[in-house]
């Protein structure tokens, strides 16, 4: 599968709107729930990407890092599960995310809807 994050200036090219999804951590919702991956951008200043949701049951809009495993060299979380420098868009995600110790949004989980099918 190919790559499928772009640049920020080639998401603006292409019709997206980055400032309509919230970076303010106080925004960013919390827990398990379904969003849709929306479009992905590399980060200008660290090794990661940036993933653009949207919170299925109440349209919120927000973004989250995914940085590179340094030890596989892929953009995964820690069970491995999802590449985001090659999963797919427009999809519906299960996701999970928490706050660090400094207040900061930290995606911990991640399943497809293929993964979600497989384990039921």
């Amino acid at each position: 599968m190919e790559r499928n994050v772009h640049s920020f200036r080639v998401i603006i090219k292409k019709g997206y709107s980055p400032c309509l999804y919230s970076y303010d951590e106080t925004k960013i919702p919390v827990g398990v729930f379904e969003a849709r991956l929306d479009f992905k951008t590399w980060s200008k200043r660290i090794i990661a990407i940036n993933c653009y949701f949207t919170k299925i049951d109440t349209g919120e809009k927000f973004v989250v890092t995914v940085y590179c495993n340094y030890t596989t060299g892929k953009y995964t979380l820690a069970d491995g599960a999802v590449d985001f420098s090659i999963c797919p868009l427009n999809e519906n995600y299960k996701i999970n995310i928490g706050r660090n110790s400094k207040g900061k949004s930290v995606l911990i989980s991640a399943e497809t809807r293929a993964l979600l099918s497989v384990a039921k």
